[in-house]
């Protein structure tokens, strides 16, 4: 059966494949796969934020507060300024190994139209090999539409076609796709008066420099005598 880290990680496989900056920032309680885009359609810009991450349940209220946390992060990488000749574009998944009712109908439902932008929301459920998200027409240009659709529909596959794709790999010999790990950290800042601490004791011994090597001498002849120290030495 697909696991939804295998489909996560074919998410993020696929920001790279088509050109994506891929990321991984947490979002919340989880380490969200992100990957940005900027692409012109139709004499505008179009900015793409592409947010996923993988939970044991989605609900609605899940889907709702990831979204718009990535939303957020959306708003603090766009490139360019938001308006008329620039459109941001935020395609929010959440994949689980259920999805609940509520969350399929929030994911399904046909998305307001924003100034400058739009919010897509996806939901997958791997055990049922389901994704739900609105794939169609609204009146916000029908090229704009067409991109947003392509970037959805590409980015977030259907799980069969992902379970396939693991299954090939596997055949082949090859490693499914895998989530990128968790996103590294800052270390905090020493103490005040802290010292750094050094090992206690001798040196340790050092080679010859670069370049030179410690002489060499054959061993000694069959029978000869061992070399004795003179008396008193």
């Amino acid at each position: 059966m697909l696991t939804k880290e295998q489909y996560l990680g074919a998410v993020a496989e696929r920001i790279q494949r088509s050109g994506g900056r891929l990321n991984t920032v947490q979002i919340g309680p989880s380490a969200a796969v992100v990957g940005l885009f900027t692409e012109s359609v139709m004499m505008s810009t179009m900015n793409y934020c592409v947010v996923a991450a993988a939970i044991p349940e989605v609900t609605a209220p899940a889907l709702y507060d990831f979204t718009g946390l990535a939303t957020q992060h959306a708003r603090a990488n766009v490139m360019g300024t938001v308006g008329w000749t620039a459109a941001s574009v935020v395609i929010a998944g959440l994949i689980g190994d259920r999805v609940y009712p509520d969350a399929a109908q929030a994911a399904s439902a046909k998305s307001g139209n924003q100034f400058g932008g739009e919010t897509r929301m996806v939901a997958v459920d791997v055990s049922a090999a389901q994704m739900y998200a609105f794939v169609g027409g609204k009146l916000w240009g029908a090229a704009v539409q067409g991109s947003v659709n392509a970037k959805l529909t590409f980015c977030f596959p259907q799980p069969a076609e992902v379970y396939q794709q693991v299954q090939w790999q596997q055949s082949q010999g090859q490693q499914p796709p895998m989530p990128p790990g968790p996103p590294q950290g800052h270390q905090p800042p020493p103490p005040p008066g802290w010292q750094p601490q050094y090992p206690v004791g001798p040196p340790p011994a050092q080679g010859p420099p670069p370049g030179q090597h410690p002489p060499h001498y054959p061993p000694p002849a069959p029978g000869y005598p061992p070399h004795q120290r003179p008396p008193g030495y």
